[in-house]
């Protein structure tokens, strides 16, 4: 199998009732109206790997898993050429009962993974003065799934920050979305927790699909639960660099929106923040 470049890992097996007939040669042959390179390799490699089918889940985390830089056409023409012989029209199943088949925790967790870079300020307090200060800084965070999940709803990422002089910190960090759809990040080093509030009226967060940007965001607060910090940041979705889709940017379906931040304040409530780095 020709080794790909694991930027994200895909949710975790699920259990399903069902399972799949498996496809032969013969089928793959008369059906090569999928002349996409990317959907042939993948339907050959799956084959080899599960010759007896597997479960609908199973097919959808491995297809994810290897090819995260897969278009979402590409990822139906797959299942379709691994799937039409099923019993179960898993084109149907996906599209019709998405709701069903994945929790929206776990489509949380989903869309929360990958790489997204912007804007970031920390507000603290200064441990000499007491006083309240910002600083605003670019911020890259790329988050992971745990393999290892029962339900795919906590990784780990790393965090590479850089100010206006090109100093950076680099933050290792781990994740988890919590039962409310709040998200709780844990920076390694320090041990300080941030929660960014789902419910929040005032200091709620937004990840999703952005309608009129036309690509994934991911802004709104932080509030630290074990020190006075609170993070604000203005983030989008960054392309894979083996993606060759323009909808590379956009991971969650048009409908997919976490969080009850409705406008992104992110200018007016960072307005005079000094550029700078805070360690945490």
């Amino acid at each position: 199998m020709k080794r790909i470049t694991k930027l994200f890992l895909a949710l975790a097996i699920v259990a399903s009732p069902f399972t799949l007939t498996s496809c032969d040669d013969d089928y793959w042959g008369e059906n090569d109206y999928y002349n996409n390179s990317l959907v042939n390799e993948a339907v050959h490699n799956y084959l080899a790997k599960y010759p007896n089918g597997s479960s609908y889940y199973t097919a959808y985390n491995w297809f994810y898993f290897y090819y995260p830089e897969a278009t979402t056409s590409e990822f139906y023409d797959f299942m379709n050429a691994v799937g039409s012989n099923s019993y179960y029209n898993w084109n149907y199943n996906y599209r019709q009962d998405q709701n069903e088949q994945l929790s929206r925790l776990a489509q949380e967790a989903q869309t929360l993974t990958g790489e997204w870079a912007g804007d970031m300020t920390n507000e603290y307090t200064d441990d000499n003065t007491g006083e309240r200060k910002r600083s605003s800084f670019h911020a890259n965070m790329k988050f992971f799934q745990y393999r290892s999940s029962a339900n795919s709803l906590q990784g780990n990422g790393v965090e590479i920050d850089t100010d206006a002089r090109g100093n950076t910190q680099t933050l290792d960090f781990s994740w988890k979305v919590l039962d409310n759809g709040s998200i709780e990040i844990k920076y390694s080093k320090s041990t300080t927790i941030f929660i960014l509030d789902a419910n929040s009226v005032n200091d709620s967060f937004h990840l999703g699909y952005d309608e009129s940007k036309g690509y994934d965001t991911f802004f709104g607060v932080a509030r630290s639960t074990n020190t006075t910090d609170v993070l604000r940041f203005d983030l989008a979705r960054q392309r894979p660099a083996n993606a060759k889709a323009e909808n590379a940017l956009t991971r969650a379906s048009s409908t997919a929106s976490f969080g009850s931040a409705k406008e992104n304040d992110y200018e007016k409530t960072t307005a005079g923040a000094v550029n700078g780095l805070r360690k945490r």
